[in-house]
């Protein structure tokens, strides 16, 4: 008897290799006795596992044997992945797709967001968001744009569609700030990331509104990551650009991830700088909550412990300990600040 699984043998040299010689087929079967090799070579062959390549020869012995063979692997069952494809939304491809599930699961991670989102949210592709705010509002992923960019292309082309069909703008390298009128700014929203500062300026200028969320804002400031961390950094500037007034009187509202780097950030340029008024922007933090409810969070890519208490932050937002909803901090998750993209901004702005 062979000392081995002779189907699995087969198909184990099958990733590699399409053809074996009879040698190579003794050798891996570890079948030393000829006859009982034959029989079970003759099994394979009844079974559909091997076809012999009859221009190869045969071996000379009695009985006899071919000396290569083809080996074909059994086809793929597809049967969860057709039923997985009848539901994406219609306006896919989905007939193609059905022709080849192959293709569907190479496009699989890309397929689900996208048709969840045009079942449930196509109205919001008819406004335009940021590169990452689309990112993570299709995918809930702020980056996987960025990381997936080709594959999307290709989801894209196979579905019909052109880049355009995501209706997203690319954001340039901002300048350091924006000031909505040329007054002595008294509201300054300090914005962690590159992407809402460049949506909510492009918003404040098109519509020529400047309260948000019930603030007045004179000037919004692109923290630059840890750049608006810098001993005096921001008090610098400010009083340069801005003048004293601003310094003595202004308030500075932060507003950044809901991760510990953010709230890290935060309390990092409100010590860097202790002569201004630092404050989170208590209503947007809110309003990421409030959005983030029921969904799956993506995974913190900062996984280092947090040297200050998210506990102090949540009572900074006014959050009471019985109504706490920062677990998802503790669990390793966070919410991206583009999640309040274009369109949540706009209904927010007054």
């Amino acid at each position: 008897m062979p000392k081995t699984d002779p189907t699995i043998s087969i198909f184990d040299w099958g990733k590699t290799k399409t053809t074996i010689t009879v040698l190579e087929l003794q050798k891996l079967f570890k079948e030393p006795d000829y006859e009982a090799f034959y029989t079970l070579t003759l099994k394979m062959i009844a079974e559909g596992k091997l076809v012999a390549i009859t221009a190869s020869g045969q071996n000379g012995r009695l009985p006899s044997l071919y000396n290569k063979y083809r080996i074909i692997r059994p086809l793929k069952d597809h049967t969860d992945c057709l039923e997985q494809i009848r539901c994406l939304e219609p306006s896919l491809n989905i007939a193609a797709y059905l022709q080849k599930p192959e293709r569907y699961i190479k496009h699989r991670e890309v397929l689900e967001g996208l048709s969840r989102y045009l079942w449930y949210q196509a109205s919001l592709l008819l406004q335009p968001m940021s590169r990452k705010e689309r990112s993570f509002s299709v995918w809930g992923k702020e980056k996987l744009l960025d990381e997936l960019l080709p594959l999307i292309r290709e989801v894209l082309r196979f579905n019909g569609l052109t880049e355009q069909f995501l209706n997203y703008y690319d954001t340039p390298e901002p300048f350091f700030e924006y000031r909505h009128e040329r007054t002595v700014p008294l509201a300054l929203l300090i914005l962690e990331n590159k992407d809402t500062w460049f949506t909510l300026r492009k918003l404040m200028q098109e519509t020529g509104k400047n309260h948000l969320a019930g603030r007045t804002i004179d000037a919004l400031i692109y923290g630059e990551g840890n750049k608006i961390t810098k001993t005096g950094a921001l008090e610098n500037y400010a009083k340069e650009m801005f003048g004293a007034a601003t310094t003595a009187n202004g308030i500075f509202y932060y507003f950044g991830d809901f991760d510990p780097e953010g709230i890290r950030l935060f309390y990092r340029t409100q010590k860097a700088n202790p002569n201004l008024r630092v404050r989170p922007f208590i209503e947007l933090y809110h309003q990421m909550l409030l959005l983030a409810m029921n969904r799956e969070l993506p995974l913190s890519p900062d996984s280092r412990q947090m040297d200050v208490s998210w506990q102090d932050f949540e009572q900074l937002l006014g959050l009471s300990a019985a109504e706490s909803k920062l677990e998802f901090l503790q669990q390793g998750r966070y919410i991206p600040q583009e999640i309040l993209n274009y369109q949540v901004l706009a209904e927010m702005l007054e």
